[in-house]
């Protein structure tokens, strides 16, 4: 405004009129009150018209808990830039407001005053606060660990799910490589995926689910499940993360896939994995020569500790036999559970028939010690059936046969001892063994 006490008649109806079209509220102050107000500041403060204001202190239009700053002096204000505060309309409502104060040269005190409604920008700004502080919340509330890296590779953010899960004090891993997250065994394997990514030859990095191994801040190891999305932030890029500890998934995959191929009660290899097994051994008997042997193992005397001491007990007694059966062979050979007290020994890679005969002695010897249950000696022993690969069937159903044929012989004969399914097996192995090819010994007392 001129700064001149001589002011050209039409200058100052000019000044207002051009006042007029500013849509925010503008007014003059004289001495702290209103000189001139404009139509858009009479509408913001809810006015019927410009001249209710006029002469009016504008401190009566500032909210309670802000009049101190007006009070302070309108030339502090005039210091400063934009300053919030909040404004009362006629009809008592409050709202969000904007004001500069500026001083207009003149003999009075007097200053330039405007004023804008912000109301709508604080009420945005709160609602994204509140976003953020749920979005905040839910992050920190989630199980899975979410990370946001740059093109780098740096973490960006981290949210406390990957500090549990990795061991971390909060905000540690920010500005950390991605790689400290990583087995070490994998990091240079991850890192060249990435870069593949970036450089556009491996387009299918982002959106699957990929299994790794992470690594915990003090060293230890565990499985882990990555999938990451792209975020692009103006010309930059970013990377959001989202990873999950499978350690439990994992062992109770593990477990089902035991249960699939171990017997429930001792731990030995089921009918399942016996037969995998066996398999495997007789494709190696194929390719380089040889022999193996299968021995059926058919307990003695069980029955009546099922019946006389009850089930508890029969169990305690397999699990004991089945500990003493492991022990009779070599880490190459096979000890598995097949039915209630039967037991199928697969002996690989045998030169001659008398090293089957050797394990068939062993297993008799190890079963002969008594089995305590609760002051109770549980004593069993073993009918064996052994039959040899290839020379009593030209597969192994036939040996597995054989085997059990010659159990069978061995039950009759008065049990607890072995037989082999060949004759001319047996005669050759008996002097070797000391036992006779079907020679029981007595375990009834």
């Amino acid at each position: 405004m001129p700064s001149s006490a001589a002011v050209k008649p039409g200058t100052a109806v000019l000044d207002h009129q051009l006042l007029e079209l500013v849509s925010s509220l503008v007014c003059i102050l004289r001495e702290g009150r209103v000189a001139f107000i404009n139509q858009a500041g009479s509408r913001m403060l809810g006015l019927s018209g410009v001249d209710v204001a006029l002469g009016t202190p504008f401190v009566d239009y500032v909210e309670a808990d802000y009049r101190f700053l007006v009070e302070a002096g309108w030339d502090l204000l005039a210091e400063e830039d934009f300053l919030p505060l909040k404004l009362h309309r006629t009809d008592g409502t409050l709202f969000e407001a904007e004001i500069r104060v500026r001083v207009v040269p003149s003999p009075e005190e007097t200053f330039l005053l405007e004023a804008r409604d912000i109301s709508k920008f604080v009420r945005s700004a709160e609602a994204l606060r509140e976003r953020e502080e749920r979005l905040q919340g839910v992050l920190a509330s989630v199980a899975e660990g979410i990370i946001t890296v740059n093109e780098q590779g740096l973490i960006e953010t981290a949210n406390p799910a990957i500090d549990r899960m990795f061991g971390y004090p909060p905000g540690k891993l920010v500005r950390q490589h991605l790689g400290v997250l990583m087995a070490e065994s994998l990091r240079d394997h991850h890192q060249e995926m990435f870069r593949q990514y970036l450089d556009g030859s491996h387009q299918r990095l982002m959106g699957r689910a990929v299994e790794s191994l992470g690594r915990r801040a003090d060293g230890t190891m565990f499985p882990i499940e990555i999938s990451v999305s792209e975020l692009r932030h103006g010309k930059s890029r970013l990377f959001t993360g989202i990873l999950r500890d499978i350690s439990e998934r994992k062992e109770n995959e593990e477990r089902i896939k035991r249960l699939a191929h171990h017997d429930n009660l001792t731990g030995l290899p089921n009918r399942n994995l016996l037969n995998d097994r066996i398999n495997h051994a007789l494709a190696r008997v194929r390719r380089h020569g040889g022999r193996m042997a299968v021995l059926y193992v058919d307990l003695d005397k069980f029955k009546p500790i099922n019946d006389t001491l009850g089930h508890e007990a029969g169990d305690v007694v397999l699990r004991e036999v089945a500990s003493r059966l492991s022990v009779c062979i070599r880490g190459s050979d096979t000890v598995s559970r097949v039915g209630g007290d039967e037991f199928v020994v697969v002996v690989e890679e045998i030169a001659r028939p008398a090293e089957a005969a050797m394990v068939a002695r062993k297993i008799i010897d190890a079963l002969a010690k008594s089995i305590l249950y609760m002051g109770n000696e549980c004593r069993v022993g073993a009918s064996i059936g052994i039959a040899i690969f290839p020379d009593d069937g030209a597969s192994m159903e036939d040996v597995c046969k054989a085997a059990d044929v010659a159990m069978y012989r061995v039950k009759h004969s008065g049990r607890n001892g072995f037989c082999f399914y060949s004759e001319h097996a047996a005669d050759i192995e008996a002097d070797y063994v000391g036992l006779a090819p079907c020679d029981p010994v007595d375990i009834s007392s």
